[in-house]
């Protein structure tokens, strides 16, 4: 059993195999892409459900490895979240393809194949860890915005709904409008529409200011001030992901400087044995 484990540690812990393991997500990306061509997808149907069969076991085949490497403590694998992330992701693959729509939709979520590519760049576990830390922080922002969604939306079906009734007729019209503005394509036609109202005989003539105050006020306090929140929380999440990370690499660091002085302690302990033994034999000789 003992031989087994590592052999499993030798494996998993080889820069080879791990290389191997890479571009066997990328070439499952590839293959993706190619099932998207129907005239392809349809000529080569056996040699990709082959493909897709070996890439499958070569992934069981890789989780089971880094499960046995753990020895005794299998469960130790579930501890780090991008090892579960990685076994969910295989488990998914697993599931056979059937007739009914409720295995077309699970089979399709074999492309989060190609999301374990996160777990190979630190960069991007950083990236993922720092936006999935800013989650409780982003609820309030996206509080603060659903009250604004909600105030500015009244505020344009009661002053520009009998107006304009395709953008601005009931609420929830008048709430896809604001998305549209806040996204800041074509909002200056829908904003035009009220300040010049329709065109007659080719005059334009300001009706309103108003409107103006209302969507330049609306795409300040969303786009330019909300947003800014949104970067800021990241930002922060970022850097604590970061400084996290760096703290666990000093430990590492830190670990191994004493797994250094505690070896060459036993060294010179052993050098002094040595010296002693071999007085020891010199004076039996005398």
């Amino acid at each position: 059993m003992n031989n087994i484990v590592e052999i499993a540690q030798k494996i998993t812990k080889n820069n080879r195999f791990n290389v191997f393991i890479f571009f066997l997500i990328l070439f499952t990306a590839i293959l993706i892409g190619i099932e998207t061509y129907p005239e392809v997808a349809s000529k080569q149907r056996f040699l990709l459900a082959f493909l897709d069969k070996v890439i499958i076991s070569c992934f069981v085949l890789e989780i089971v490895l880094r499960i046995v490497s753990h020895g005794k403590r299998p469960w130790d694998f579930f501890v780090d979240p991008w090892n579960v992330f990685d076994f969910v992701v295989v488990a998914v693959c697993l599931i056979p393809s059937g007739d009914t729509h409720f295995f077309a939709v699970l089979r399709l979520l074999r492309i989060l194949r190609i999301l374990r590519m996160i777990t190979f760049f630190p960069k991007l576990r950083l990236l993922i860890g720092a936006l999935l830390k800013s989650i409780p922080s982003m609820g309030y922002i996206i509080l603060l915005i659903a009250l604004l969604f909600y105030v500015y939306a009244i505020v344009g079906v009661f002053v520009f709904g009998a107006s304009d009734p395709m953008h601005f007729g009931d609420l929830h019209h008048t709430l896809v409008t604001l998305f549209k503005v806040l996204t800041l394509e074509g909002w200056t036609d829908i904003m035009n529409t009220h300040i010049y109202g329709p065109f007659s005989n080719g005059n334009v003539q300001i009706i309103s200011i108003w409107p103006f105050l209302y969507f330049a006020s609306f795409i300040l306090i969303g786009a330019m001030i909300i947003m800014n929140l949104f970067i800021g929380v990241i930002m922060n999440s970022m850097q604590e992901s970061q400084n996290e990370l760096s703290q666990e690499l000093q430990e590492i660091k830190f670990q191994d400087n004493k797994s250094e002085e505690l070896y060459m302690h036993i060294m010179a302990k052993i050098d002094e044995l040595r010296n002693e033994i071999q007085t020891l034999n010199k004076m039996r000789k005398e």
